[in-house]
């Protein structure tokens, strides 16, 4: 039977697997949106890569070690710098993988304990929403919920486009 971390270590790897495939063919239009409110998929992709701040897995690592007991989450934030409005595909991908290993090895080094026993003070600004989160409750939320719906939203560019 799987344990709790072995299900988010298997979610963790499904999603990035899913999220490189779903970007493969789209080289040329990494940028494009569906209409002007929309975001693009290059954006899509940092959104995710940085949301929380930093990333889940220095979250991930701050909880466990004892060095974060709250955070700040802030919706609508593309996380697009200079430099990666022009990276190519290889880089996306690269920036990626580095991601999802971080993101492993975090949740890797936890106890099935460390789900439900650990606990911090989230802060979504945005929607002003604070309410304490189990490492479980941030792992659900962030795999479950906040990337899959993103990845729906890359689907929907690939669907337009016909890729």
């Amino acid at each position: 039977m799987a344990t709790g971390k072995q299900e988010h270590l298997e979610t963790v790897r499904s999603i990035k697997s899913e999220l490189i495939t779903m970007l493969e063919g789209m080289d040329y239009c990494l940028d494009w949106k569906l209409d002007e409110s929309e975001w693009s998929a290059r954006e899509l992709v940092y959104h995710i890569l940085e949301t929380p701040p930093g990333g889940a897995q220095n979250l991930i690592n701050g909880i466990l070690a004892g060095e974060v007991d709250e955070y700040e989450i802030w919706s609508d934030l593309t996380n697009i710098t200079p430099e990666r409005s022009v990276y190519d595909l290889p880089q996306i991908n690269a920036d990626i993988e580095g991601f999802f290993q971080s993101l492993d090895a975090s949740i890797s080094g936890m106890a099935d304990e460390d789900l439900e026993g650990k606990k911090v003070m989230m802060h979504q600004r945005t929607r002003a929403v604070d309410e304490e989160r189990t490492l479980n409750a941030i792992l659900e939320r962030t795999f479950n919920g906040h990337i899959r719906d993103h990845l729906t939203q890359i689907q929907a560019i690939r669907d337009a486009l016909a890729i």
